[in-house]
């Protein structure tokens, strides 16, 4: 079923979310290097923390059989990726870093990957959330 669209993006972000985190902790001061904004330890732990919750909430939600469940998750994270995307798209138009560069484009596939597995599902009605749920 079109379910798997949603494990994809869902695994990716966690992934993402999670070597973020380690880059956060381990080299702060190379990660806020590679951006436009100021670097602080304390800051980027924190941001390390926040990658971390995300990490596991979108694993979790992959793992789970209700579609439904991971098409409100998708949503979410649609919602993230474009506040995130747009925050570095405006670190990119003042100084185009490679950092800026690269999670600008990676948000911007996120956003649209995620509105291609929410329509693809929402366009068959609750039907097809109600026969993707009964599938393994």
């Amino acid at each position: 079923m079109k379910h798997y669209r949603f494990d994809i993006l869902l695994w990716a972000w966690s992934g993402v979310a999670v070597c973020a985190a380690l880059s956060h902790i381990v080299l702060p001061e190379w990660t806020a290097a590679g951006t436009t904004w100021a670097s602080s330890p304390h800051w980027q732990r924190e941001i390390a923390y926040f990658d971390l919750l995300l990490a596991f909430i979108f694993s979790w939600a992959a793992r789970q059989q209700d579609v439904a469940l991971k098409r409100k998750v998708t949503l979410l994270l649609c919602c993230l990726s474009l506040v995130l995307g747009e925050n570095h798209l405006e670190g990119w138009l003042a100084e185009p870093r490679l950092f800026h560069v690269v999670f600008t484009m990676g948000n911007a596939l996120a956003l649209a990957w995620g509105a291609v597995a929410c329509w693809s599902v929402r366009k068959n009605g609750p039907e097809q959330l109600k026969l993707a749920e009964s599938q393994p």
